[in-house]
């Protein structure tokens, strides 16, 4: 395989597309430094996801154990605090503004699309730096970097770490004053906004899959749906071609260096 040919094909596409989505997994957020969950020394190498990965797991987790989460929740706040957004996540800002692209589709929920500047986006895992009220419903969205930090300090200078101590880390619904939780899908969950990104799918002319296992559904099925209805689909992932099936162009970089020179080719071709 000519790399640099796929990057020159890839660009030529988007250059001409009119409806372009982006749907990104953990990959993408592997580049500004948050480990993914499912790879080798990821998050669930390090706890048990049948512990801590539905919401009674964690509250059982932290009410009968809390000395065991807490260290892996300042290091997960530590490094969601030093994460910027990223090459790639530029680049997807860029192709929005240019027209090209319309809707990115995250699996992601560090909010890092929205900071590099991507204004439609769909965040089917929620975004862990929203609040939402168990009351109401009611969502507010946090400063990431302003909430880590306050975050941080009340946690380091808690005594004691019960269940109340923890859900005072969070402020209360603007609405009701109920408390709330962070916004994000946790299993048994519903995913969030699925028809809306399906809806985008269907309607593109070009579906571009960054940093995706392809193992994570529903929203694996987007790169099929979008195919199904006649679109090409470029796929960029360092590792392996997830949608071979059906991808038109496969580009065997990491996220951001192949984005990078993606948007590059882009500009040639339209400041011809």
């Amino acid at each position: 395989m000519n790399t640099e040919m796929e990057i020159k094909k890839a660009a030529n596409i988007l250059a001409n597309a009119k409806r372009t989505v982006a749907s990104c997994g953990a990959g993408i957020s592997a580049e500004s430094g948050i480990a993914t969950f499912r790879d080798p020394g990821g998050v669930w190498e390090k706890l048990n996801p049948a512990e801590v990965g539905t919401a009674g797991g964690l509250i059982s987790t932290l009410t009968r154990n809390p000395h065991k989460l807490i260290p892996f929740f300042i290091e997960l706040l530590e490094t969601f605090q030093k994460a910027e957004p990223n090459p790639a996540h530029l680049a997807l800002g860029e192709l929005e503004r240019m027209g090209i692209l319309q809707t990115v589709v995250t699996q992601n929920i560090d909010n890092l699309h929205i900071e590099a500047g991507s204004r439609s986006v769909i965040e089917v895992h929620g975004n862990g730096f929203r609040t939402r009220c168990i009351s109401c419903g009611g969502t507010e969205r946090l400063e990431r970097k302003r909430i880590i930090k306050d975050t941080l300090k009340k946690v380091r200078k808690m005594q004691e770490f019960t269940i109340e101590a923890i859900a005072s880390l969070l402020p209360p619904c603007r609405n009701c004053l109920s408390p709330t939780r962070p916004d994000v899908v946790m299993f048994g969950e519903t995913v969030k906004d699925i028809p809306e990104a399906f809806e985008a799918a269907r309607r593109c002319d070009v579906l571009l899959a960054i940093g995706t296992s392809g193992t994570v559904y529903p929203a694996a099925y987007l790169p099929f749906q979008a195919k199904e209805t006649g679109a090409k689909v470029i796929v960029v992932n360092p590792n392996e071609n997830a949608f071979s099936e059906v991808s038109d162009v496969y580009i065997p970089m990491k996220a951001g260096a192949a984005m990078g020179e993606i948007i590059k080719y882009i500009r040639k071709l339209t400041a011809l």
